[in-house]
């Protein structure tokens, strides 16, 4: 059996992009040195005036050095951990190395002699995230693994895997909510929140615009609905599908207790060191769905044990 590298190449191309980016972006800034102050802005405050200013040499490695280490710190992440989770991470540390470069180096190519410096210069905040996308998308498509093919006799499930006593023909189906508590999740809102409408209220109302955004993922990712089905396992929220595990891929369902930091660093979608896959807003109780030829998927879901015994059910079925 031969090993997809598919992902270690994706990976490797976005430790390569960091520099790369950083190199373009130096070259960009010298190339314009005579229109730039000697003075640059490099911060600002939260009325969107400028509080620190630096040499423009050393603004410029500020500059990339930050597009450079921040994205090979994910990388290196990215290596320690299974070879599966290694595509997204690539996306992310690949995008995260042309937004940086396109923030960072387009601040400081804008400025000019008697004109206030801008954060996010309008004229290079659309190309930046448009980059930023294709980067993201193009690493997240070539570091994807192909899930080996199921062929020969499906493996019994355990013996010890908790099944329903019906009958063969009983339709069978179950949903429930993997959800961040209230309380945590209005917490998270206003921490969220607050800065960027102080921001966005001190003169800069496309902050606006951020803000919905980030209201909008924060959302969509700390709820969602689990279906168990003849289908498989879907973990799903606003027509997104954050995990699906298809029933001829099961190979048996479980129950177990996460605990968010520890295993999986965060809440939300995630992916663990060991390669699991993980829809987790809440500490405690979740349903384990145990993969054939691939990492688990854990869904912290109360009545856990209800969904895993479904699961087993209709995968015994399709036996």
């Amino acid at each position: 059996m031969t090993t997809d590298r598919r992902p270690t190449h994706a990976l490797v191309a976005s430790a390569v992009l960091a520099p790369v980016v950083a190199a373009v972006g130096t070259g960009l800034a010298y190339a314009v040195r005579d229109l730039v102050p000697d003075q640059v802005a490099v911060h600002w405050g939260l009325d969107g005036e400028p509080d620190r200013w630096q040499s423009y040499p050393s603004a410029v490695v500020t500059a990339a050095v930050i597009t450079t280490v921040m994205p090979l710190a994910l990388v290196a992440l990215a290596a320690v951990m299974h070879r599966s989770a290694r595509g997204p991470l690539a996306a992310v540390a690949g995008g995260l190395a042309v937004f940086l470069g396109g923030l960072l180096f387009g601040g400081l190519v804008a400025q000019r002699p008697g004109q206030v410096p801008q954060a996010f210069p309008p004229q290079w905040v659309v190309p930046t995230l448009v980059l930023t996308a294709v980067a993201a998308i193009g690493l997240w498509r070539w570091g994807r693994t192909t899930p080996p093919d199921v062929t020969g006799t499906r493996p019994p499930l355990p013996a010890d895997a908790r099944r329903l006593d019906v009958a063969p023909a009983t339709r069978l189906a179950w949903t429930g909510r993997a959800s961040l508590p209230v309380g945590p999740t209005a917490v998270l809102a206003v921490v969220v929140g607050l800065p960027l409408v102080w921001v966005a209220l001190a003169g800069l109302p496309w902050v606006w615009v951020l803000a919905l955004g980030l209201g909008t993922l924060l959302a969509v990712t700390l709820s969602a609905r689990v279906t168990v089905d003849a289908s498989g396992l879907r973990v799903s929220s606003a027509g997104l599908s954050w995990s699906r595990v298809p029933l001829e891929r099961v190979a048996s369902a479980g129950t177990t207790t996460v605990s968010p930091l520890r295993e999986f660093g965060g809440w939300g979608w995630r992916i663990g060191v060991d390669g699991r896959r993980g829809y987790v807003t809440r500490a405690g109780e979740a349903l384990v769905v145990h993969r054939i030829g691939e990492p688990d998927v854990v869904v912290t879901v109360d009545d856990a044990d209800e969904a895993a015994a479904v699961l087993n059910t209709l995968a015994a079925r399709a036996s």
